[in-house]
């Protein structure tokens, strides 16, 4: 049977606090530390089984923390918050502009003082030791699970989805140690802003957001109302909310009139500025895709940002010194060396059944003129349809079939299978297509090896790239122009364009192993900054957003002042659940929660320390 939750955080603390420490120097006597050594030793006194739980309780980290520095209350005394308690509440009281919300790191009663800008000693006296030195523990809490998600994020992403393959942040990072050592050095501040992700990317999303966080301080923008589709020659009303709009996200030029009343080629190019920075058709008119895109609010502006930004502390600061990124939202590959992409080329992506996953390979070899062995769902349930009503098509199609998957299948005659009597249950063929000018993977395919066989190629059907959306394919990437990639992977080993036509136009199909592999990243980004510092949106095509912003409105538990009927008296320091959705703010001026508003899971009667 699993142990009670009391009982695994009581063990945890025996095994920690009653075993030998190894503290490099005694720290300073501090007022209250004997009374903080004196509650942690009666909570684990007369509990000395040692765990195996350790590892899954949250609050190891902080039983670390103050074994580092000797055991003594850090951040608060009788008197309020020390110094370095108020450059740790300042730096939680910025994180909105990390893209995190303060109140999932400080109690409710600080959640106030910091919003309304009291002083922490005139909103909470500590009233003695017990007091101040729960709040002590209950900041540190609160400062290392700040300093984990800023660092590696708040939900994992393989938690989302299986089929996250991409490159993970590795952290080593002894977290309460590096607290303990910055607290001790006197740079707290420094120690928070190392634990940013340090990518370009990371740092533009941080900027961005601090921009439309004062949009939104500012009041916003105005709504364009519903109408005809607005362009050149328009006046009214409507127009003169559009520039207003405009103007508001630096859609405009500094050298455009202040009052524009007409719908101008001013107006008409920043309109174009804006549809270019939401992966619109840039054609100057505002029509009902236009103005949806206009009338998304900027708190749905910025929920995107902090989305996108949690993504990022997902990945590693750097891809690689140069490489392939190919985002999913922007339907676009991306060729960057030394952080500056260098090249684009247009998409296609899977489409919503289908969807390109997140994942990160290298990619170590070309095929010119590839066969097509065609995967057995795409066989069974896209190209069975088409030769059960048309015989023809497979061979007009080049499309060969063969009794097996084995290296020594036989080929058969299309002519001589009775198409009817097969199904997408019951298919045991397989199909080859020939190099040629109908071949689905087009002339060039490029390949890095990953569990899940996707792979970017060339496709035969260019009309589709003048499409503003572009999901149709069935998992894998198709470029519009696919030897421009093929050029310059290819240029530093004597590969130029016309020995590439050549190569292509005898019909031979040939494998160029690459001399220096690169790496692939096939990301999603519904939000980014460009190179001239421009905040790109994209749609988010497959939901994903949607899914991350649930998965983040998950309120981790609180160290919380828990009070319930069972307790002998006072203030129990306990874990507590608190719902999904709901604010936390729910304690009364004494730092009390009603139990009846809150379930505590971790609370033992007893002594003030024992919830730890």
């Amino acid at each position: 049977m699993k142990p009670p939750l009391y009982l695994t955080i009581l063990l945890t603390v025996t095994a920690i606090f009653l075993s030998p420490m190894s503290v490099a120097g005694e720290a300073p006597e501090q007022q209250g530390s004997s009374e903080l050594k004196s509650e942690l030793a009666s909570a684990a006194r007369g509990n000395d089984t040692p765990t195996n739980m350790a590892g899954a309780n949250p609050l190891i980290p902080v039983a670390r923390f103050y074994q580092t520095v000797g055991h003594y209350p850090v951040w608060v005394d009788a008197y309020g918050l020390r110094p370095q308690g108020e450059s740790l509440f300042a730096a939680i009281g910025k994180s909105d502009d990390d893209g995190l919300e303060s109140d999932h790191y400080l109690l409710p009663v600080l959640q106030e003082a910091l919003r309304d800008s009291v002083a922490f000693s005139d909103t909470i006296p500590p009233n003695g030791p017990k007091r101040y030195l729960q709040f002590d523990v209950a900041l540190t809490n609160g400062v290392l699970r700040y300093a984990q998600h800023l660092s590696q994020g708040r939900v994992t992403p393989e938690s989302l989805s299986p089929q996250w393959l991409a490159r993970r942040r590795v952290s080593t990072r002894d977290l309460p140690a590096e607290l303990a050592q910055a607290l001790n050095e006197d740079r707290l501040k420094a120690y928070f802003e190392s634990l940013h992700p340090n990518g370009q990317a990371y740092r533009g999303l941080r900027k961005a957001l601090q921009q439309y966080l004062k949009i939104k301080q500012s009041g916003g923008w105005p709504a364009i109302a519903p109408g005809p589709t607005l362009q050149r020659g328009d006046r009214g009303f409507r127009v003169e909310a559009l520039t207003h709009r405009l103007k508001i996200t630096d859609d405009w030029s500094s050298d455009m009139p202040e009052y524009p009343t007409e719908y101008d080629e001013i107006v008409e190019a920043a309109v174009k500025r804006f549809q270019r920075r939401h992966g619109l058709r840039a054609d100057g008119r505002v029509g009902k895709r236009t103005r949806t895109e206009l009338n998304i609010s900027v708190k749905q502006r910025i929920t995107q940002l902090q989305l996108n930004m949690e993504r990022w502390r997902w990945f590693p600061d750097s891809l690689g010194d140069r490489y392939l990124m190919v985002n999913i939202p922007a339907f676009e590959l991306s060729v960057v060396e030394a952080d500056t992409r260098i090249d684009s080329i247009r998409a296609i992506i899977g489409r919503k059944r289908r969807q390109t996953p997140i994942l990160s390979g290298r990619m170590t070899y070309l095929e010119l003129n590839p066969f097509w062995n065609i995967p057995r769902k795409i066989a069974r349930r896209d190209i069975l349809p088409k030769a059960v009503s048309d015989p023809t098509y497979l061979a007009r199609q080049g499309i060969r079939v063969f009794d097996s998957w084995d290296d020594q299948a036989r080929e058969l005659d299309p002519t001589g299978i009775t198409w009817e009597n097969l199904s997408a249950s019951y298919f045991p063929y397989r199909l080859r297509q020939d190099p040629s000018e109908v071949n689905a993977l087009g002339r060039v395919k490029f390949m890095f090896p990953n569990p899940l066989s996707v792979y970017i190629h060339d496709t035969p059907v260019k009309s589709l790239f003048n499409r503003q959306q572009r999901s149709f394919s069935s998992g894998c990437v198709r470029l519009e122009t696919p030897l421009v990639l093929a050029q310059y992977l290819l240029s530093e080993q004597g590969w130029d364009r016309t020995r590439l036509e050549a190569a292509i136009a005898n019909g031979q199909r040939q494998t160029v192993v690459l001399d220096n592999p690169i790496p692939v990243h096939l990301v999603y980004f519904t939000a980014w900054v460009d190179a001239d510092g421009k905040v790109n949106f994209r749609e988010d095509i497959y939901e994903r957003d949607r899914q991350l912003e649930f998965a983040l409105r998950t309120r981790e538990s609180n160290l919380v002042f828990c009070s319930n009927n069972n307790a002998q008296k006072g203030d129990l320091l306990a874990r507590c659940t608190t719902p999904r959705i709901n604010v936390l703010s729910i304690a009364d001026d004494s730092g009390r929660v009603d139990a009846a508003t809150i379930e505590p899971t971790g609370e033992v009667t007893g002594n003030p320390m024992t919830g730890l």
